[in-house]
């Protein structure tokens, strides 16, 4: 996966607690949750970034671009 963007702002992140709701999170909270826990596996391991050891930000550009490849869009 290619991230064109040439800046990241802060805006860009979602706290992965609050994630499952946001209005840019098209799947079902299980869902969000089954991708979050294989993450390594299924390709979407660049769209989380860890903060602390049980506290994650999901960068939402990333996320919405690895469904899109993952669905085949």
């Amino acid at each position: 996966m290619i991230n064109t963007r040439t800046h990241t702002t802060l805006g860009d992140f979602c706290p992965k607690s609050s994630f499952a709701t946001h209005p840019d999170n098209p799947l079902k909270e299980s869902e969000f949750n089954w991708l979050f826990k294989n993450r390594e596996a299924n390709g979407f391991k660049e769209a989380f970034v860890k903060v602390t050891a049980r506290n994650f930000l999901v960068h939402i550009p990333t996320f919405t671009q690895c469904l899109a490849d993952r669905r085949g869009a």
